[in-house]
């Protein structure tokens, strides 16, 4: 009964590795779903800040025409455009930045599921290992069985 009770406990072992091998790969998928979406709005987030830049130029454009000034020709304007151009190249390479560093979390994150369900896996097979070493040449191999 007990050599019985050992199989069983290593086929379970088995099962019960193979469900935190697929619960392991789930998370990390998910994981990397979250890294994708990330990377998508830093790019919504690029694009919008594109949208306000040109806004921005187009409102300054208009209103120094509408002072009478010649579109490109005024220094000041051309000053006041540039400054709006660096502010929004620097939020954009902002914007960048969080976003990869937001991906690559999620990527660490996601490695790092995988790791655990490997770890699981040879944690259980060791357990199974010292399970049939202990049936086979352990303490228990030498007591004589009555039926």
């Amino acid at each position: 009964m007990g050599m019985n009770m050992q199989i069983a406990s290593v086929f379970l072992g088995l099962m019960a590795v193979q469900q935190q091998r697929k619960a392991a790969e789930m998370q990390a998928r998910a994981y990397e779903e979250q890294g994708k979406l990330a990377e998508i709005q830093a790019g919504q987030q690029e694009v919008e800040r594109n949208r306000k830049l040109r806004m921005q130029l187009a409102s300054l454009d208009s209103t120094m025409a509408g002072r009478g000034v010649s579109i490109g020709t005024s220094a000041s304007s051309e000053a006041l455009a540039l400054d709006e151009e660096r502010m929004a190249l620097a939020d954009i390479s902002s914007i960048k930045l969080m976003g990869m560093s937001e991906r690559r979390k999620y990527s660490l994150s996601a490695a790092s599921s995988r790791a655990k369900g490997q770890a699981a896996t040879y944690s259980a097979f060791a357990k199974m290992g010292g399970s049939i070493y202990d049936t086979h040449v352990g303490p228990g191999a030498n007591i004589k069985r009555t039926v």
